[in-house]
């Protein structure tokens, strides 16, 4: 006996496309936080790497953290756009990576904007302002300089719009800056301050001197500091 094959009607046809796409719409929301997860994660790896460089280069330079000062692009020598003098991503080269490397970009930034974390320099930059320091760059900050390790932020996400050139930024530059610091502007500015952004659902990641990193999602006046020897915001840094 020959059996009729019955085909999907046009309306159980909609109803399964229907269905799909609600499991398509629930889905997409969790695979995009643990797309965004990952990439947190992966920012936090880049500075946790950054942060072990920096300890090897103290080691090599006699305590002392690289120098820093003006806007310096990599590979430069000194002319247009480039300060004189190397940048302190240019500095931990030997030892690290070269400023170009995709570990100084976080993938939460737009596609192009590069060398992504800066370096802490508001205690150093102030201490020298008050003891009328006139070198030709700024004195680098010493390991012993830091008392509170797990507290002092060190780097992390830049979210600073000056520090960038025209695009994602507002610097009168073209090129690329290897020598991002927070003497006179934050570093990171989070999302609720004037043009301050997180990066991360979870917030900005911050390196911190003894080399953990953790994701805020605003300043906390517990666990971050700007001075090395007290619990300061950095709008409160002195160079005392």
């Amino acid at each position: 006996m020959n059996r009729i094959r019955r085909a999907f009607t046009l309306v159980e046809l909609l109803v399964v496309i229907g269905i799909i796409a609600v499991l398509i719409s629930i889905l997409l929301p969790a695979i995009n936080r643990v797309r965004e997860q990952a990439v947190q994660v992966d920012c936090s790896s880049q500075l946790r790497q950054l942060g072990q460089a920096l300890v090897m280069y103290v080691n090599n330079n006699k305590g002392c953290y690289p120098i820093w000062s003006g806007w310096h692009v990599a590979g430069g020598n000194g002319t247009g756009e480039d300060d004189p003098g190397p940048g302190w991503t240019e500095e931990l080269a030997p030892l690290f990576v070269a400023p170009t490397s995709q570990i100084y970009n976080c993938k939460a930034f737009p596609q192009g904007v590069r060398i992504n974390y800066f370096l802490t320099a508001r205690w150093p930059y102030l201490r020298d302002v008050a003891q009328g320091w006139s070198g030709p760059y700024n004195r680098p900050l010493k390991y012993t300089d830091v008392k509170l390790s797990s507290q002092y932020v060190i780097s992390g996400d830049c979210t600073q719009a000056s520090l960038y050139p025209p695009g994602f930024g507002t610097a009168g530059k073209t090129l690329d800056d290897c020598d991002k610091d927070d003497s006179t502007q934050e570093g990171i500015v989070f999302k609720g301050s004037p043009g301050g952004l997180n990066m991360h659902r979870a917030g900005n990641n911050v390196l911190f001197a003894d080399g953990h990193v953790v994701p805020f999602l605003t300043f906390d006046p517990v666990n971050m500091t700007y001075h090395p020897r007290t619990l300061q915001d950095w709008a409160s840094v002195t160079g005392n």
